[in-house]
């Protein structure tokens, strides 16, 4: 393991130092989490707390890590989408290119954020087994000294599927001779909840969410308060294990202004569609008026799902994208939250959309166009899944 002191990596970081912005992780698993209000389970934390905490960093400074592990299993951290030249030891998948910081041990994440030439929307998380399935994951915010495009205020949104049961035991489950054609386990319910400013956003006053995460309002009992007038910026975050998602604000046009880490020209769009690990950047200009409060949809595409859970409430689907019921009183796969302009006035849930629908990224254009190297080599790589001699399922390359 790569246990290197912090003194000899700073000097790796960048040729110049504006700052160091150093966190501190203490890795804990933390009881009785309940972000869906159906179920309590434990949930891997941070400090104490979950959600771990959202990142927000300066792309002049470099971030600096510093992890304990107090869970009983080796555990990790991935700058998802982050780029680590020479000290790939600091990220990665456990056992492939980072070593497992053993229980009870402490490592030390340096992030060359300020000579990587990159901002935007990223996300940390687990990277060892399935341990974000189980929570350890949260946002991370890159911002350039100065950006691209104008907005008065920004907001993160997290989506994310949520289990009752932990990863290891959905492993033996999906990874098990009764379990031959592979169906990957189905989520129990979704998430959505927002962070500003290194910090997440509490639930509505006079709300009661369960007592664990009652610092943050998840679903129902999450507002985004917008003032009239004003144009925001959402970072919008799947950090799903399977779902993807469709998100959309009733009553607000959006235009995209970032696909994961790239600034491209603003984009109209009714709809942002998701998948796991995608990140968006929209521009949201608030209406003029304050009559009401508009709903925040966030559903889960249900397409890949084998099987629907009856947290999920099978028979409010259609077997097609189309005319899809919002109602989030049953369907724990489709997810509202709101936008508040008054704590007075009621809100307005439109309750359909007629069909859902991808984003077609290869029209985006980007702000700074960078040509594409040209290939000088193939690589052909054929992915399957076949049954194994054992009776379990397994994903392969070129067999």
């Amino acid at each position: 393991m790569h246990l290197v002191q912090l003194t000899y990596l700073l000097p790796l970081a960048a040729p110049v130092l504006a700052g160091v912005h150093e966190l501190w992780w203490n890795l804990t698993w933390v009881e009785n989490v309940n972000p869906d209000g159906l179920f309590e389970r434990r949930a891997i934390g941070v400090n104490g707390t979950w959600p771990p905490p959202p990142m927000d960093v300066h792309t002049d400074d470099s971030l600096v890590v510093h992890v304990s592990n107090n869970l009983d299993v080796p555990s990790t951290l991935h700058h998802h989408g982050m780029f680590f030249n020479s000290t790939s030891w600091m990220d990665g998948a456990q056992g492939v290119t980072e070593c497992g910081i053993p229980p009870g041990e402490q490592f030390d994440y340096v992030v060359p954020i300020n000579s990587s030439g990159q901002w935007g929307t990223y996300w940390v998380h687990a990277h060892a087994s399935g341990q974000y399935v189980d929570g350890l994951r949260a946002p991370l915010v890159l911002h350039p000294p100065e950006e691209v495009h104008s907005y008065d205020e920004e907001f993160t949104v997290i989506l994310g599927d949520w289990y009752h049961k932990e990863h290891s035991v959905l492993l033996k489950q999906f990874i098990n001779i009764a379990n031959p054609g592979g169906a990957e386990p189905v989520p129990d319910s979704a998430l959505i909840y927002f962070a500003q400013n290194a910090s997440y956003l509490g639930p509505i006053p006079g709300t009661s969410p369960a007592p664990v995460t009652s610092a943050v309002g998840f679903n129902e009992n999450a507002t985004l308060p917008f003032e009239p007038g004003k144009t925001y910026r959402l970072r919008i975050v799947n950090t799903s294990a399977f779902a993807a998602f469709f998100f959309w604000i009733d009553g607000h046009d959006m235009r995209i202004i970032e696909v994961d880490g790239t600034d491209v020209e603003e984009s109209p769009i009714d709809l942002i569609s998701l998948t796991v690990a995608q990140r968006y950047s929209v521009l949201v200009t608030a209406r003029n008026d304050t009559k009401a409060n508009w709903a925040i949809h966030a559903n889960m595409d249900i397409d890949m799902f084998d099987t629907v859970p009856d947290t999920l409430s099978p028979s409010t689907f259609p077997p097609f994208r189309s005319k899809v019921s919002l109602t989030r009183s049953l369907n724990g796969s489709d997810v509202t939250s709101s936008v508040t302009y008054s704590s007075s006035v009621s809100l307005t849930d439109l309750g359909f959309v007629d069909e859902y629908h991808d984003v077609n990224d290869t029209s985006l254009v980007p702000i700074e166009v960078i040509p594409q190297v040209p290939a000088t080599r193939t690589i052909e790589l054929e992915v399957t899944f076949d049954t194994m001699d054992d009776g379990t399922n397994r994903a392969m390359f070129n067999q």
